[in-house]
């Protein structure tokens, strides 16, 4: 073998290993992006959903919310007054592939002008940005006005007012929404 055959024969074994090691890298850090809040995540199963809502409730930690289908949790210390977070997910083949979720002041009055949802929007923005980072988008929308919106991995949130009342988040699984479409 002559030194040209050889050196190419080398940067070419140098160069499979370097994308080798590097497609394992970036495999190794690539992040599911699934998880939600409170030990739940998007692909949970039914079943194990139903368990650690048990596990919450026998520790009183959620309640029974005012629906059928919903579970209360009471968030302290995030804002400037106790928040009600009311959710229930959506199963596509018996996994969590959505889950909306309400907030609430617990103080809420028609007339406290301090407790609406606008306040409150600002607040679990702040929330959020601490649980799952700072780089929400601003989406205007016809119909609901400012929704802050984020995308990472599968996973996509949407935080907005609801009404006067209430601030809504929803938690997405892209990938099951994607089938359901096709």
């Amino acid at each position: 073998m002559n030194l040209k055959s050889l050196v190419v024969v080398a940067m070419s074994a140098f160069a499979l290993i370097s994308v080798s090691c590097n497609g394992l890298k970036s495999k190794k850090n690539q992040k599911k992006y699934d998880s939600l809040f409170l030990g739940f995540s998007l692909g949970m199963q039914k079943k194990a959903f139903y368990d650690l809502c048990t596990e919450y409730n026998q520790k009183k930690l959620f309640t029974h919310g005012p629906t059928n289908q919903s579970v209360e949790y009471l968030l302290k210390n995030e804002a400037k007054s106790n928040v009600i977070m009311r959710f229930y997910p959506s199963f596509e083949n018996d996994k969590i592939y959505e889950m909306p979720v309400t907030f609430t002041y617990e103080a809420w009055a028609p007339w406290n002008r301090q407790f609406q949802s606008d306040s409150l929007l600002n607040e679990m923005r702040r929330v959020f940005k601490k649980w799952y980072g700072d780089d929400f988008q601003i989406i205007d929308h016809k119909t609901m006005g400012k929704i802050y919106a984020r995308i990472d991995g599968k996973r996509r949130i949407n935080l907005f007012v609801k009404d006067d009342q209430f601030v809504q988040a929803v938690f997405t699984d892209l990938e099951v929404e994607d089938q359901k479409l096709r």
